[in-house]
């Protein structure tokens, strides 16, 4: 009777940490898709357009007219924005 009950409480402690890691994986999901859109790729044109002393011309062309310039800040900020959510649900999690 008793390995029946250790049984069932491994179980349910297996189980609770499988409920509790899909909730995080939501909330750094859900953290990282509002920070993605909280940094659009205009915002980081502006940002390089400010930080380099090339001609603004030169920093729109690469935005508009490459598109595997665009794939790749797309794929960096979405990388960037993951990262950070990540380090955030830890945060988060700390204060709980």
């Amino acid at each position: 009777m008793n390995a029946y009950r250790a049984y069932d409480r491994e179980e349910y402690r297996r189980e609770d940490a499988e409920a509790l890691k899909v909730l995080d994986e939501e909330e750094e999901a859900e953290l990282a898709d509002r920070f993605d859109n909280e940094l659009p790729l205009s915002k980081l044109e502006a940002m390089i357009t400010s930080s380099l002393s090339a001609d603004k011309k030169a920093v729109s062309q690469a935005f508009m007219d490459n598109v595997e310039f665009q794939d790749a800040a797309a794929n960096f900020l979405r990388m960037a924005a993951e990262i950070i959510a990540t380090n955030q649900a830890k945060i988060n999690r700390s204060f709980q």
